[in-house]
């Protein structure tokens, strides 16, 4: 008899429901989508949320089934992968996280955390990436001050970060509320809790910040037009940031002359 095995959207869970499916030969799913399986979606059930990890390392043992790294710095690092892959925006990001767990308790860990297959490098390749953007906002991103005396900037985001990157300008800031204004809401950092606002209340102090021109005329002054090189630059500012960075519009200027 078939067993569907549910888990939450939440990298241990996912690791949970992955094990258990690798005990019990099922399939694991996220919940909610069962229907999406067909038939396989009316069968009896199993919650990976109410397992413990060591529990089911042990049943593991009894099934033959190497799983005691996933209580270590192994298993850490691979929650921390998935966490990231989750914030990927694409398809099947918990489909990928199944392949690669089921690929790590077939092979070793190390296979997989390597990227020794097809499936792990682009595990890995989404990994970095989401860590790369949260490491270029923080050095791109510039704040405006608001009337509140809070922070707010508007960053052009490809993944979901919004709130990683928050936490890493926290402690620049400390006691300073900080606010990123995305697609169809603000989100918050205050005093270390994340909360949502409408983000029409920080457009204005965006759009009008005088410090604006004054960045403009910095950059232009630092710029030597007999030494431009737009290949230089646009590793140092990925193209894809030109429409947002002011110093960005001037480099898609210069490219054209």
């Amino acid at each position: 008899m078939i067993v569907m095995i549910l888990c939450s959207p939440q990298s241990w869970s996912i690791i949970k429901a992955a094990l258990l499916a690798k005990i019990h030969q099922d399939l694991p799913c996220v919940k909610g989508e069962e229907p999406s399986l067909g038939l396989f979606g009316y069968s009896p059930d199993f919650d990976a949320d109410t397992f413990t990890l060591p529990h089911l390392v042990q049943l593991a043992a009894k099934k033959n089934i190497e799983a005691k790294w996933l209580l270590a710095a192994p298993g850490k690092t691979l929650a921390s992968y998935i966490n990231a892959n989750l914030r990927y925006t694409a398809c099947g990001k918990v489909q990928l996280a199944f392949a690669v767990i089921e690929e790590s308790l077939n092979g070793g860990y190390s296979y997989t955390l390597h990227g020794l297959s097809d499936i792990s490098r682009v595990f890995l390749n989404r990994y970095r990436a989401v860590w790369h953007e949260v490491h270029r906002m923080t050095g791109f991103i510039r704040f405006h001050p608001t009337p509140d005396g809070e922070l707010a900037a508007q960053p052009k985001l490809f993944h979901h970060t919004a709130d990683l990157i928050l936490r890493q300008f926290s402690p620049r800031y400390p006691g300073t509320t900080l606010v990123l204004v995305l697609d169809n809401h603000a989100l918050m950092l205050k005093n270390g809790k994340l909360s949502t606002a409408p983000m029409e209340k920080y457009l204005a102090s965006i759009e009008n910040d005088s410090f604006t021109p004054v960045w403009e005329k910095y950059y232009q002054s630092q710029y030597i037009a007999s030494r431009k090189n737009i290949a230089l630059a646009e590793r140092v500012i990925p193209k894809k940031y030109w429409n947002w960075l002011e110093e960005g519009r001037l480099l898609e200027e210069a490219a054209k002359k």
